[in-house]
């Protein structure tokens, strides 16, 4: 079994105080993770209500953790928010009508170990926790989603949220980065149970609580199954090869409530460190010459 535990949580632990935020609540409320998250006009299937934005303090992806007080440490409610530039229909209000996901690297193997999201493409209604398909999951390329959900929620008030961006109340500078478009941007925002996302990961081995280290991926698409319209934090390349971790699209490591975190290291990593930190010691005392 893996276990992974907060072994350090720095001073500057994030860009924001965290704050437990209902799914609707201004972003002022939520955790940012980025800043200048993603290109505009990146998305691959020329739709721009799909595609991922952030520019300076007009951020493009927060979470939020409401953990339910100290009694424990895997319940609450945890929750992603996406900036996207514009809205998904002409109606009145504004209906989203793809998939955003968000996925998680919780053993940091490079791959994602779980989804959560929400996807109203098509004749599509679901939004819960969703298991890694059959692919490898380590590259834009090679990541699938399972279509069944391992938990499945209603889609409501308290689940989900699709609204204009108001900047007055969210933060930043402007309701519009792509001003081009004369359009305001869009968050969508999904709320799931953090026990439910503990329970799935337990099932692979891996154990975590609210104050282990994470890393995420956000991506949306046309699809559920599979990332075929915009990634976060990276310009394109959906149909790249490369691992997550080369591409930039993870996020730092953070805990649920989006505290900036260090991984505790592996056996041989400290090892390492203290092979190297005697070695320093050495020389510094002499003992060791310096050439």
């Amino acid at each position: 079994m893996k276990f992974h535990t907060l072994t350090l949580a720095l001073a500057l632990a994030s860009y924001n105080d965290a704050h437990a935020a209902s799914v609707s609540a201004p972003s002022l409320q939520w955790t940012v993770l980025q800043g200048n998250y993603d290109f505009i006009a990146d998305q691959q299937t020329g739709v721009p209500a799909g595609d991922i934005v952030g520019v300076g303090t007009n951020y493009g992806l927060f979470v939020t953790h409401n953990d339910n007080g100290a009694a424990s440490r895997t319940d609450g409610t945890f929750g992603f928010r996406l900036r996207l530039d514009g809205p998904d229909s002409n109606k009145a209000p504004s209906q989203f009508q793809r998939a955003a996901f968000l996925g998680i690297d919780a053993d940091f193997n490079d791959t994602i170990d779980v989804f959560i999201g929400v996807n109203l493409s098509g004749q599509q209604n679901s939004l819960g926790i969703f298991a890694p398909g059959t692919g490898a999951n380590n590259s834009p390329s090679t990541t699938t989603i399972s279509t069944s959900a391992y938990k499945a929620f209603v889609i409501g008030p308290s689940t989900f949220d699709y609204r204009p961006v108001n900047f007055s109340t969210d933060g930043g500078t402007t309701n519009d980065v792509n001003s081009a478009g004369a359009k305001p941007d869009y968050y969508v925002s999904v709320m799931v149970d953090f026990a439910d996302i503990v329970s799935f990961l337990s099932t692979k081995g891996i154990l975590i609580n609210d104050s282990s280290p994470l890393r995420f991926v956000a991506a949306t698409s046309t699809q559920g199954n599979a990332f075929n319209q915009d990634i976060g934090g990276v310009n394109s390349g959906l149909n790249s090869t490369v691992l997550w971790s080369q591409t930039g699209a993870y996020t730092a490591f953070v805990t649920a409530n989006g505290n900036i975190t260090i991984p505790e290291p592996a056996p041989t990593l400290l090892l390492l460190f203290g092979l190297v930190a005697g070695l320093f010691v050495r020389t510094r005392s002499g003992t060791i010459p310096l050439n």
